[in-house]
């Protein structure tokens, strides 16, 4: 029995330990497959993955892809219409054998009166026999092929039908264009707020490290009889609290990250990690030298310019359609290869073809001044008219949101280098009042008020650099320009 007991441990205690060695190795194999899913972004890398990956853009090049082959192949509206059909038709009554007929029996009275004799009716069927005609099914068909009908119509307003496809296609590109440059922008932004929020939590668990480090310093000072008991639970009150705001800044951080994986199109539960510092060059640029060259570049003015290139192809079509005529050319061809019973090549048939050329106005009506097509184009010119108020409030509008944003990389700028300078100070009095409380002469409080002053400062710069990156990147997709 003992034996046996011995056994059954032993058994056990080697399946443990081959469950623990199977537990790592799967721990293990998880870590590699984790680090080989972890992808390293750069903003570059980020932004083509977005421009390769997102849906939305994706939509966007399809239908710019559609008005692309629109315009490709605006040209088909010159084709003619072409039909081709061939027709069999059968008689319930046989013309042809009724018409040869009474020439036989026309023939055959003659012949017999000139003989001096008489030719009754009973001998009309006898002459038509002996003639060796009758009437066969042959004789009721008839074959028309290939029965051929083309048309073709011009107007002048086709021409603006190309012109206005060129136009749609071109707005589509522009239309493009800025969905994906929108794209870039929100995609920088994004990756700068993560470093930025990433920044932040990095303070937050230095401001906890730092909260245990002083804990445990206040442990080994009371100990030593340097400071009261109350500094130690104080300390180590401050360190607990500080734990759950780490928890939520790593768990908001994380979800950002899962939206920044989304907006590129990456599967869902990517692990990324972004290369790079919330850190800009600063650029000399002058805001009324930036309109007078590139104003023209805002993607907002060309796409409205546009527009209204195309309300004016439209008005143009509406009168081309209005006051010039129509040219139909039509030409039919129907030739009879089959009739009285024998086929005949296209060369002996009876239809050789015809064509013919029409001048036509669709509705003389459309011309009066009251009438509903003279009216919509009234409506189109009036639309053009606003399009061009609309056009010269936009310029007037980017014009002052230029000089706006120039204003705000100014005003960044000097912050920015302020605020270095507010960091170094406040960094040099956290660290001498540091050394202060770890020798026992300064109370905790001003330990974490000169902290606290620190992350405010480093918080600040991070803020300020964020700001004149955003402003930056508003100014150039502003005026469509690389500043940077």
């Amino acid at each position: 029995m003992k034996n046996t007991n011995v056994k059954t441990i032993a058994v056990f205690f080697m399946l443990a330990a081959a469950s623990v060695v199977f537990c790592q190795e799967s721990d293990a194999v998880n870590q590699d497959a984790a680090e080989k899913e972890k992808v390293v972004l750069t903003v570059d890398d980020a932004v083509a993955y977005a421009l390769e990956n997102n849906k939305s853009l994706k939509s966007a090049a399809i239908d710019l892809e559609m008005k692309k082959r629109a315009n490709m192949y605006s040209w088909n509206t010159f084709l003619p219409s072409l039909g081709v059909s061939a027709t069999a038709s059968r008689t319930t009554e046989n013309s042809t054998y009724d018409t040869i007929r009474s020439t036989i029996i026309s023939e055959a009275r003659l012949g017999a009166l000139e003989k001096g004799g008489s030719f009754p009716s009973s001998k009309y069927d006898l002459a038509v026999s002996e003639a060796g005609f009758s009437d066969e099914e042959k004789l009721h068909w008839a074959v028309i092929a290939p029965n051929i009908s083309a048309q073709w119509n011009f107007n002048l307003a086709m021409i603006e039908s190309i012109r206005a496809a060129k136009a749609s296609y071109e707005a589509g590109e522009i239309s493009w264009e800025q969905t994906a440059k929108e794209m870039e922008i929100n995609v920088k932004k994004m990756f700068y707020g993560l470093l930025l929020q990433e920044e932040s939590l990095n303070i937050q668990r230095d401001k906890l490290n730092n909260a245990k480090a002083r804990y445990e310093q206040a442990s080994i000072n009371y100990k030593n009889g340097l400071v009261p008991e109350l500094s130690v639970l104080n300390s180590q009150v401050n360190y607990e609290n500080q734990k759950p705001e780490v928890l939520s800044a790593e768990q908001s951080f994380k979800q950002q990250k899962d939206m920044f994986v989304f907006l590129l199109g990456l599967p869902f539960g990517t692990d990324i990690e972004l290369k790079g510092t919330v850190d800009s060059k600063f650029v000399e640029v002058n805001a009324d030298e930036l309109v007078s060259k590139y104003l023209e570049n805002n993607d907002e003015v060309r796409s409205l310019k546009k527009n209204i290139e195309l309300l004016n192809i439209s008005l143009n079509a509406s009168r081309f359609s209005t006051f010039t005529p129509s040219l139909s050319v039509n030409y039919g061809f129907q030739p009879i290869v089959y009739a009285g019973g024998e086929w005949n090549s296209l060369g002996d048939a009876t239809d050789k073809g015809s064509l013919s050329f029409t001048l036509v106005y669709s509705n003389l009506l459309d011309m009066l001044p009251f009438s509903a097509n003279m009216q919509k184009m009234k409506d189109t010119k009036q639309q053009i008219a606003q399009a061009e108020l609309g056009l010269e409030q936009l310029i007037q509008n980017t014009e002052i949101e230029v000089h706006t944003l120039v204003d705000n990389l100014y005003k960044c700028q000097a912050n920015i280098e302020a605020m270095m300078r507010n960091v170094e100070l406040a960094r040099k009095a956290y660290n001498s009042t540091l050394r202060a409380y770890n020798n026992g002469t300064q109370e905790l409080l001003e330990v974490r008020d000169s902290e606290n002053s620190l992350n405010q400062a480093r918080l600040g710069l991070m803020n300020e650099k964020f700001n004149y990156i955003s402003a930056l990147l508003d100014l150039e997709s502003k005026l469509n320009l690389n500043l940077h």
